[in-house]
This record gives structure tokens, C-alpha cells and sequence, in this order.
């Protein structure tokens, strides 16, 4: 039969039968058939191969992780060939440096005097070593009165507890200096261009006229050995011209005291009987101000002018028992402890080491200071840096009623610089009261300092000592074979406090790791004599040593693993210690900046501003002299932070500054129209690729700027890794430039807020809550729903008036469904076009790119093209929040030109903890409002059939059936991957966990706003204040009191 007798038959029967008119059945069958078709071609279309185009995978299109593209930087290079970079740019820049040093430092003056071969060697040494910041005259008339030594195998250069205090400095050949406990003796050997002793025992030589000598040894070690001499006397004499000289000297032997030798007896041994001992000096008599006078005569003030001056500068203190002695601090720039002398009573100075339990706040008794003593005298004499500063907390504690006689520390050390005889007896107390075992083991500490690309030790080395970083930086490489002989080589990172070599000096074994400087570094050298003395002189040390030895060793970061998340393992512990500041456009004050910056680093630690202006005044106008290193060391070994302010332009000062610097800044306007580091880029980009240097743009936003300066996207700029913005003028948005601190320093606070249409809604109260817990969020991510409040959040920090009132429009769009009807496209890639939902978004945020926020800012989307996760830190704010919340087949992926397509990340990161960590924050708080699945599903087979359900519902008769709707299952597929990861990413990742009761909210009941705020504020509140009475020791790293001047800094007490 033809068609055209069936279609006639089938009108027939229709009209026939229904007794409808011919034209309409013909229109009603057209109409099926039409729709029939499209159904089919539609169908089609989603089965169908797709075509191959030639699709472009450029990673600049897809923002990746600043943490990805620097380890895929670092990776591209071998182990070997980031060593050689690094020893070819050390190399260009000590041949700068060189020349510099050999214009303007004392070489040629050294070279005029016609001294021998040794003399020279011994006048770098001296300068390097000793004298650095001394006049070169000086030096000279020292080397005028060098002895040489001529020395066989076995000669003695001094026996046991003969040592007089004369500079010994070996020439050639070697020397075993002996430490004796009991009848044992423990020998190091000293190596050609060393000293043998230490400047602490040159100093009581110096300083004492009957000096008691320690029980060591020093005899040459082979044939022949030159050891050059300058005797005692001399050095007394030639000292006594020059008074700084002496105080430099003694600031040198009391800072290796206290930062290296009791720091690493305490730390590695728990060695604390004996350390010190406090020795009463002075009578106590019945009129305050009589015994005040006595102090001060005691300490060499003699004349009654002197004595008044004395006077006036101190104040009376009770305290009573258990009171902690304040040591408040005196102007921003002074960092100089306050000296007690004990009237009444005592004070006991504990100490709470290292690595012990955080939650744990006992302290350690170190010493008592009872009547007639004094507390924190040696602590001004050397800068305020406290003993153990860095790594370990101390107190003075008052025991029993106690009264005590404040000094300023200001003045005490005016009164050192001016008064001879003041600061001879002064040092002479403070040395006098170190126990004999640290003075004598001060001999064989030393501080070494490592150049840049320079290796400490290298793999199969001997361990003969183990290493303690005081400043710079440090890199391990460690080789490792793997079951099919391949070697893996992991690298990590070591910053200031580190500790390398131990276990293999404790086994005795040769070197696992090559060590090598990423920028010049100190670092202490603790010798094996040390640890076989230390075991025989004090048995129970060992089980300390052990203990802390294995906790460093587990310490051990992953490969490539970054210095920032290192930080977040001990909270004493800094990511980074110095930071350069430079101008990224013209016209940036950068002195103006780098002061606001000051203030606010000074609430976490303590910290110094460097700048050329200020090296100038320290070198009287030549501050490229030979004791700069010195004196950049003993800026960083003072202080937990050091801030390099760079010249406006590029000069030797700026290159200075970014050769020193473990993290720069680069600031710039929003008012400038384009970035000028066209200078500055081969620098910049080689501190990022072979230093690991982090480089971050800071933008100070003036207060009516809505635009974004006309700078780089984040991903274009390869060594950039983020933006900080902060808001005119800097005096009124300290909140912005602490936040920048706490960035810096590892210890801010992010958040991460998950997808959940409506319920997300809950986000907002849960910010409520932590603002008046008092705990600023830095960072914020999210996916999803969670994606638009963190942007909002980002966009106005701390208003959240205004971030409801924006969610609030945005909600009664999103609620409107008669507006939704006018979206409805053809469904082959959606239900809806995206059109209204754009422009909403583009309502909200404008044509704002991410880099402009407040706040930094991160969102989570689904990579359908490659398959991957995509978290964008740059590019236009709304296309990246739209493609967070595009929900298959609701909405359609947004297209990059890369030919990404972009969905919502729901579907392969909802709760994006673990990206939230790689932005190097302390403490990360995630928010989870996905939809639990707790229905139970009617057990219907293998096809379900819409019409069914439809009339199961309207029968009253029968029980109504429970089945998933489209929407739900499109909640399981987004949430399904999360949940799959999700106990482990709250567990490894997730610091405080929220799971607000909003379940009962629908994914689109948007006008339900006002009740889903309120349920997640309820929520969240007591869950805060609890953990924070938990976690007290977390929440002092992240929050700091607004406007602190210097909280940072506690000064030590001794």
C-alpha cells in the first residue's frame, strides 16, 4: 500500500470516526510530525561523533594555580642545572659586588702597607670575621703587633686552663683544640684561615684582669703549622683607642652566646642546669634611692652626675607573686630591652621549648634572679634579640612579693656607648654569670657564613657536624632509588631555624642529601666534640636529643613542597624573614608604604626596615663597604622579619634587595595606566624560576575607584603569583595592610564556601559570625552558590550590609520564575540560554576581574574539554562565578577561547579545602551546605514512566511514591565526587568544619534569604567561641589586635 492510500485512510478514519474537519486533523498531524522530527534530530545531536577541530589546550587561557606553574618551573629544571644557575648568578653577583668592595673597602689600603702574605690573610680574616664595621687603621695596628708561630706536630699553643685571651688565627697547617671533662679529652680540629677560640673567651681576656682559663687545650696537629699571635696585652691596648671597638666586640661574643650556643644546648639538649648563673653584685640597703646610687656606682658610674642621670632613668616595680615581668617596649625603632635589678623577692625565668605540645603552656625553669641580681642586662647589650627568640618562648615570672628597680633600656645603652668604664663592668657582669660548660663549649660553636650557590655538604659526604640556618635560605636535594632503580630526587626548602645533618651525625654516617644556599645565608656549625662531650658530661641529654632529632626528621617535606605550607607546621616558625619592597609604576611612594607595612609586620613579629638611605648612615655614605653582609646578617639574625626598601629606580640598592629577598612586592597605583618592570623582569624572573622567590603585586586603590589599573592579567605575568589590593589612603585601611601581613607571614585565615543553590545562602551568616568573633578572613573560595558569596564577600570585606543587599537582588532574580520562561531555548546544549542569569551577574559585579578584589579570591569550575578541575584566581569576576554555578543542562558551559568549556565545579570540587591550602594559609574554615541524601526511594524497576508518577500523585487512594526528580539528580552527580574525598578533606585540610542545618531549604528557594541567613549565624556562633577557647594557640597567630604598634615584639629576659 502507498503511503498516499494510508495517510488518505488514516484522515478517513479520523473524521470519520471523531468527526473532525479534514483541515484541522491535516494541521494536528503536521504538527506531530514536525515535533516528532526535531525530538529525533535533537536525539541525534547528543549521540552524534563530534567533529574533530583542531582545539587549542593553551595553559594561559585556563588561570592555573600559582603553586602549579611554579613547581611545573622548578620541575623543568634538573637538581644539578638549578645548582649551576644559582652558582652562575652568585658568581655575577660577587664579581659585582667585588669591585664594588675593592673601590670603596680597605683592600688597596691593606695592599699599600707592604705586609707579608699572612698579615693580609690575617686582615681579611679580621675584618670578615671580628672587625667588620672597624676602621681599617685599626685592624692594621693590630697586624702591626701579630706574633708568628711556628709549630711542630704535638707543640702545645696553650695547656689546660691556660688560655690568656690573646687572638690565635691559624695561617697554615691545623691545630686540635681539646675540651676536657674529668680526665677525657674531646677534639676538634682547627683548619687553615680559622681562629681557635671564640670571640667570648677573647673578651674576658680582654675585659678581665685575672681571667680564669677554661679547661681546654689547644697543640698544633701537623708539620709545619703557622699560627699567628696578638697577645692580650696588645689587644688591650689597641682597644682601649678605639671604644666602639670594644662594644662591638663585646655585642659579637654575647650575640653568638645567646642566639648560638645556649640556643642550641637548650634546643638539641634540654640542657638547662648550669647555663646561667645569676650572681649578686650589688647591696640592697634601706632608702630605695641610696641603693639605686649603689647600682650605679657598683657599675662604674662614679661621678654624681653620672649617678643622678642613673637615677633618673629608673622606677620603682611591685609584683606580685606569679606576676609576669613586663618588658614594655620604648618607640617603634628602638629595640632595646629594659634592665631590672631584684630589691625583694625573686624572679624565675622559665622557658617553654620547642616542639613541645601547642596546647600545652607550662614553662621550664632556665634560672632565678633573687636579691641583688640582675635580669636582662646581656639582652640590651646585644639589640633586644632574646635568647632563643625564634624558636622558643620565655617568661619571668615573680616569686613571692617582689620589688625591683627598672632601667630604661634607651638610656643604659646610651650610657654604654659614652662611658668606658660603665661598659667594661657592665659586659664583665654578664659574662661573669654564664656557666663554665657553655663558655668553654662557645669555643667550638661556629657561625659560618655560605654564599649563594655554595654548598654546605654534598651526598656521601662524612657527617662531622650538623647545621642550625640563622638567616638566608637553604635547599636539600634528596636522592632516593626507587624499586626499578630509578632516582627520585626530592627537594625542600629551609628557612631561618632549620636544622640539617643531625640524625646523620647521630648514626655516624655519610651524608644522605646535598645542601646548597639559594641566597647567602649564616648558618651555626655544631661539631660531633660538641654531642660526644655533651653525652658524657650530661648522660640524660640523650634522650632530649633523639626526641627532637626525629622531630625534625618527620618534618621532612614532600617534593617541591613550598616553604609557605612548611610554615604551617610549627607556629613559631615564619615562612619567610626578609621581603623586598619595590615600585612597580613611577610615582609609588614606597618609604610611605613600607612604613604602614612596618606597623602592621610588627604585630606578628619583630621587625626592621632596611633601606639605602639608612645603610648610608650606617657606612657613612659607602654602603657597599666589606661589612655589609655582616651587617645584613645581623639584621636578619636580630630580627624574625626584615623588609627591603628598594630605591625608586633600578640601582644597586634595588638589585641588593632582590638578590636578599625571600618574597617581593611590587607596588603599584590603580591610577597608573601600565606596569613599568621592564628593567626589572630578567630580575625578577630569575629569583621566581631559580630561587623560588615569591612575587606578588600590591595595588593601592584609591577609595573612589571602581575600574582596575591597566596591568597584566595574573596568568599572563609568569612570575607573578598574586594580587593584593589595598584601599587610600593607608593610615585609615589598616585592617587591608594587616591583612597583607598576615598573608605574608603564613597566617591568615581562609574560607571556603560550597555549592548549594539557596542554602548557600547560609555563607552569609557564617561571615557574621566570625566578624564578631573577631577573626578576619583573608582569602575566600568557593564553588558554586558558594562562588557568588565569596565574591561579594572579596568585593566588600567586612560590609556585610551591603554583600546581603546584593544577594538579595541577586536572589529575587534568581527567584522569578516567570522571568526563567523567556530563557527557554532549544535544548541541546541546556533548558536555558543563560542570558537573564549573565546579566544579573553582570548587575552584581560589573565588568570587576578578580585581580581587583579586596580580598583574594578563588572559584572552582569543571573543565569539560580537558577534563580537569579549573580554579581561577584572574580574569573577569562573573564569567568565572556564572561558570562555577552552571548546572548541566540547566544552564550552558561558558566558553573560553582556549575552547574550554566550563561547568559548574560542583561536579569535581564542591568543598575546595585542599586548593584553599596551596594558597599558603594558616587556618582554613570550610562551609558545607550540599543537600545530605536521606530520602528512600520507591523501588520501581528497570523503566519509570513520567505519566505513572504523575497519576500516582493525584490518586487520593493509593500511597504517593518517592522518586528522584531531574533536579535531585542533578544535586547527587554534582555532590557525588566530593563525596568520595569528602571525610578526607576535612580531616588533612579543614580546621573548623560548618554543616548548618539548612537542608530543609530548596535548591532554588531563593526568597527564603533572610531565614537561611539566620540559620547559618545560629550555628556558627558558639561553634566559633568554642573552638577558639580550644585553639588559643592558633587564634593568637591569626588574630592580631587593629592598630597594634607592637605586639609582635617580646623582649627577652635576661
Amino acid at each position: 500500500m502507498s503511503a498516499g492510500s494510508s495517510t488518505a485512510g488514516l484522515l478517513e478514519t479520523l473524521t470519520g470516526f471523531y468527526h473532525v474537519s479534514v483541515p484541522i486533523v491535516t494541521t494536528l498531524i503536521v504538527v506531530l510530525g514536525s515535533l516528532s522530527g526535531l525530538y529525533i534530530w535533537v536525539a541525534s545531536r547528543q549521540v552524534r561523533r563530534p567533529k574533530k577541530h583542531a582545539t587549542s589546550f593553551d595553559d594561559t587561557s585556563q588561570p592555573s594555580t600559582p603553586l602549579g606553574r611554579h613547581m611545573r618551573r622548578t620541575q623543568s629544571f634538573s637538581e644539578a642545572d638549578l645548582e649551576i644557575e644559582v652558582k652562575k648568578q652568585s658568581k655575577k653577583d660577587a664579581d659585582e659586588q667585588s669591585s664594588e668592595d675593592e673601590e670603596e673597602g680597605g683592600d688597596k689600603w691593606a695592599a699599600a702597607q707592604g705586609w707579608s702574605t699572612g698579615q693580609l690573610e690575617m686582615f681579611k680574616v679580621l675584618r670578615q670575621k671580628f672587625f667588620s664595621n672597624a676602621d681599617c687603621k685599626f685592624v692594621g695596628e693590630l697586624i702591626g703587633n701579630v706574633e708568628v708561630l711556628t709549630l711542630e706536630t704535638g707543640d702545645v699553643i696553650f695547656g689546660r686552663r691556660k688560655y690568656d685571651g690573646s687572638l690565635l688565627f691559624v695561617s697554615s697547617g691545623s691545630v686540635w683544640l681539646s675540651a676536657f671533662h674529668e680526665d677525657r679529652s674531646f677534639v676538634h680540629t682547627i683548619k687553615k684561615h680559622e681562629g681557635v677560640t671564640s670571640t667570648s673567651a677573647i673578651l674576658r681576656g680582654v675585659l678581665e684582669d685575672k681571667f680564669e682559663g677554661l679547661d681546654m687545650q689547644a697543640v698544633a696537629a701537623e708539620s709545619p703549622t703557622l699560627v699567628l699571635r696578638i697577645s692580650v696585652d696588645k689587644l688591650k691596648t689597641t682597644i682601649s683607642k678605639y671604644p666602639q671597638i670594644a662594644i662591638f666586640l663585646a655585642h659579637l661574643s654575647l650575640s653568638q652566646l645567646e642566639r648560638i650556643t645556649m640556643r642550641s644546648l637548650i634546643d638539641y639538649f634540654g640542657y638547662l642546669d648550669g647555663l646561667f648563673c645569676p650572681m649578686a653584685y650589688f647591696d640592697v640597703l634601706k632608702n630605695d634611692s641610696d641603693t639605686v646610687r649603689g647600682i650605679a656606682m657598683t657599675l662604674g658610674l662614679d661621678y654624681v652626675e653620672l649617678q643622678t642621670q642613673f637615677a633618673g632613668a629608673t622606677q620603682i616595680r611591685s609584683l606580685e607573686d606569679g606576676s609576669l615581668v613586663e618588658m614594655p617596649s620604648g618607640t617603634e625603632d628602638d629595640d632595646i630591652a629594659d634592665v631590672y635589678f631584684v630589691l625583694e623577692g625573686a624572679v624565675s625565668v622559665e622557658i617553654l621549648l620547642c616542639h613541645q605540645s601547642t596546647n600545652d603552656d607550662e614553662f621550664v625553669s632556665l634560672f632565678k634572679v633573687s636579691t641583688g641580681c640582675c635580669l636582662g642586662m646581656a639582652s640590651a647589650i646585644v639589640g633586644n634579640t632574646g635568647l632563643l627568640k625564634a624558636r622558643s618562648v620565655m617568661q619571668a615570672k615573680a616569686v613571692g612579693r617582689t620589688r625591683v628597680v627598672q632601667l630604661n633600656g634607651g638610656v643604659f645603652r646610651s650610657m654604654l656607648q659614652t662611658h668606658p668604664a660603665f661598659f667594661n663592668r657592665c659586659v664583665q657582669t654578664v659574662v661573669r654569670q654564664y656557666g663554665s660548660q657553655a663558655a668553654l663549649l662557645d669555643n667550638f660553636f661556629e657561625r659560618v657564613h655560605v654564599d649563594s650557590g655554595d654548598a654546605i655538604y654534598h651526598v656521601g659526604d662524612s657527617s662531622n657536624a650538623m647545621y642550625t640556618l640563622l638567616t638566608g635560605r637553604l635547599r636539600e636535594v634528596h636522592s632516593q632509588t626507587s624499586s626499578t632503580g630509578t632516582v627520585v630526587k626530592n627537594t625542600r626548602e629551609l628557612v631561618k631555624g632549620a636544622t640539617l645533618g643531625a640524625m646523620d651525625l647521630l648514626a655516624s654516617s655519610k651524608r644522605a642529601s646535598t645542601v646548597y644556599a639559594i641566597r647567602d645565608c649564616q648558618v651555626s656549625k655544631m661539631p660531633r666534640v660538641v654531642l660526644d662531650y655533651m653525652l658524657r658530661a650530661q648522660p640524660q641529654v640523650l634522650i632530649h636529643f633523639t626526641r627532637q632529632m626525629a622531630i625534625h626528621n618527620t618534618d621532612r617535606t614532600g617534593d617541591n613542597e613550598f616553604v609557605s605550607s612548611q610554615a604551617n607546621r610549627s607556629p613559631m616558625k615564619l615562612p619567610v624573614t626578609t621581603i623586598a619592597v619595590l615600585s612597580a609604576t613611577k610615582g609609588v611612594s614606597i618609604h610611605e608604604f613600607t612604613t604602614e607595612l612596618h606597623k602592621a609586620l610588627q604585630t606578628i613579629a619583630t621587625t626592621e626596615v632596611v633601606s639605602s638611605s639608612k645603610a648610608e648612615r650606617h657606612f657613612n655614605g659607602q654602603w657597599r663597604s666589606l661589612g655589609m653582609s655582616a651587617w645584613l646578617a645581623e639584621m636578619e639574625s636580630s630580627h624574625q622579619l626584615v623588609v627591603f626598601e628598594a630605591d625608586a629606580v633600578l640601582t644597586p640598592w634595588t638589585k641588593l634587595c632582590i638578590r636578599q629577598a625571600d618574597h617581593i612586592l611590587l607596588v603599584c597605583k590603580d591610577t597608573d595606566q601600565e606596569l613599568d618592570l621592564k628593567d626589572l623582569n630578567p630580575l625578577l624572573l630569575q629569583a621566581y624560576s631559580i630561587k623560588n622567590v615569591e612575587v606578588n603585586i600590591v595595588r593601592m586603590k584609591s577609595t573612589t575607584a571602581h575600574g582596575s589599573a591597566n596591568t597584566p592579567p595574573l596568568h599572563q605575568v609568569e612570575y607573578v603569583n598574586y594580587f593584593h589590593n589595598i584601599r587610600m589612603p593607608l593610615h585609615e585601611n589598616t585592617n587591608d595592610m594587616l591583612r597583607v601581613a598576615r598573608r605574608l607571614t603564613g597566617r591568615s585565615i581562609g574560607l571556603v564556601l560550597g555549592g548549594g543553590g539557596a542554602r548557600g545562602l547560609a555563607h552569609i551568616g557564617i561571615l557574621k559570625a566570625l566578624e564578631e568573633c573577631g577573626l578576619d578572613v583573608d582569602v575566600v573560595g568557593g564553588t558554586s552558590m558558594g562562588a557568588l558569596i565569596a565574591a561579594l564577600y572579596a568585593q566588600y570585606p567586612k560590609d556585610l550590609e551591603r554583600v546581603i543587599k546584593h544577594a538579595r537582588r541577586f536572589s529575587s532574580k534568581a527567584a522569578n520564575k516567570l522571568a526563567k520562561l523567556f530563557e527557554l531555548t532549544l535544548p541541546i546544549a541546556s533548558w536555558f540560554d543563560g542570558s537573564s542569569f549573565n546579566t544579573g551577574l553582570q548587575l552584581e559585579f560589573g565588568m570587576t576581574r578578580i585581580e581587583d578584589l579586596v580580598l583574594n579570591f578563588f572559584c572552582i569550575s569543571t573543565d569539560i574539554v580537558k577534563k580537569c578541575t579549573g580554579v581561577h584566581r584572574s580574569g573577569t569576576l562573573w564569567r568565572y562565578v556564572r561558570a562555577s554555578m552552571s548546572l548541566q543542562g540547566y544552564l550552558p558551559p561558558i566558553s573560553e577561547p582556549s575552547g574550554s568549556l566550563l561547568l559548574d565545579g560542583g561536579y569535581v570540587n564542591n568543598l575546595p579545602a585542599d586548593v584553599m591550602k596551596e594558597e599558603g594559609v594558616k587556618i582554613v574554615f570550610a562551609v558545607d551546605v550540599g543537600r545530605d541524601n536521606t530520602r528512600d526511594y520507591f523501588h520501581y524497576g528497570d523503566t519509570l514512566s513520567g505519566w505513572w508518577v504523575f497519576l500516582n500523585k493525584l490518586n487520593p487512594f493509593t500511597p504517593t511514591v518517592q522518586v528522584p526528580s531531574m533536579g535531585e539528580i542533578t544535586d547527587a552527580l554534582a555532590y557525588a565526587a566530593f563525596y568520595q574525598n569528602k571525610a578526607y578533606v576535612i580531616n588533612h585540610y579543614v580546621d573548623l568544619y560548618f554543616k548548618p542545618p539548612v537542608q530543609a531549604i530548596g535548591t532554588l528557594e531563593f526568597d527564603k534569604l533572610d531565614l537561611t541567613i539566620q540559620l547559618g549565624y545560629d550555628y556558627a556562633l558558639p561553634k566559633i567561641k568554642d573552638w577558639m577557647k580550644k585553639n588559643p594557640h592558633l587564634v593568637t597567630h591569626v588574630r592580631q589586635p587593629h592598630g597594634a604598634s607592637a605586639t609582635g615584639r617580646s623582649n627577652s629576659t635576661r
